[in-house]
């Protein structure tokens, strides 16, 4: 069997058993980087979580990931995590120094990602990050309003945010939350969403392009945290892309905290 080669390093196959804690853990041979390393694998949903918890922390982007309904296989070492989803051909999503890989994977998300242009077959195409912050009543709650109004909503996202990642329409979003200038002009709107997963994300926040900068994002993330505590979800999670510093200070300033930085890659034919 040809060994797969990631970013120059060829992969070895290696199985270095540990006792099961469990009947769903046991220890495969899949292949990993070429350094030893213990590890273990589980189909089980809730240990899957609780690895995640323990090596990443409380409400970390791995658990934002696990939903039920697409998650496949959890595999770890001592300080490292390997989720297997069933998105597309399946999706591989790595956290920490020694994630153990699967050469099946037609995408791969990769947390602190030190690999470079390629993995394997893989293409380096994106990098965005993930920050949460734990919900709570703001004073800042009345400055925004939950929107009613679908085609409102998307008329200002074509003209001001193309590139959304949800649109009015999409099944997971629960509520849009806008805010208005002194004219009463709806100049910024951002989405509450439940994901499959059941973690909640604030997607979607886009100004009005002639506004940016007078604190609109700001007041509308704090309105959307605070309508978020009220609806009793415990945390927030967001992505943003790694170069729009702009908004990632927003979020920072609104308590917001960078868990991970993803570097994604695909297969070329899924270009």
């Amino acid at each position: 069997m040809r060994h797969p080669v990631f970013h120059g390093v060829p992969l070895t196959f290696v199985s270095i058993r540990r006792r099961p804690r469990q009947r769903s853990v046991r220890a495969l041979k899949r292949p990993v980087l070429s350094w030893v390393v213990s590890y273990q694998s589980t189909t089980n949903h809730a240990e899957a979580l609780a690895w995640s918890n323990e090596i990443l922390g409380v409400a970390s982007a791995a658990a934002f990931f696990l939903a039920p309904s697409r998650f496949v296989r959890c595999e770890r070492t001592d300080d490292s995590l390997s989720l297997s989803l069933s998105d597309g051909d399946g999706t591989g999503v790595l956290f920490g120094p020694r994630p153990p890989l699967d050469p099946h994977w037609s995408l791969c998300l990769v947390s602190g990602a030190t690999f470079g242009e390629r993995l394997g077959d893989l293409v380096k195409y994106d990098e965005w990050d993930f920050y949460t912050r734990a919900s709570e009543p703001s004073s800042g709650g009345s400055s925004v309003e939950v929107l009613h109004d679908d085609d409102t909503v998307a008329r200002l996202l074509r003209t001001h945010a193309p590139h959304s990642a949800v649109w009015p329409g999409d099944t997971e979003i629960i509520d849009w939350f806008g805010r208005r200038d002194a004219t009463d002009r709806l100049v910024c709107v951002g989405a509450l969403v439940r994901w499959e997963s059941g973690w909640h994300v604030l997607s979607s926040v886009a100004t009005v392009i002639d506004t940016r900068g007078q604190g609109h994002a700001l007041a509308l993330v704090r309105g959307v945290v605070h309508a978020a505590s009220e609806r009793d979800v415990a945390w927030l999670g967001l992505g943003v892309a790694h170069d729009n510093t702009s908004a990632q200070r927003v979020y920072v300033r609104t308590g917001f905290t960078l868990r991970s930085s993803f570097t994604n890659y695909h297969r070329p034919s899924l270009a």
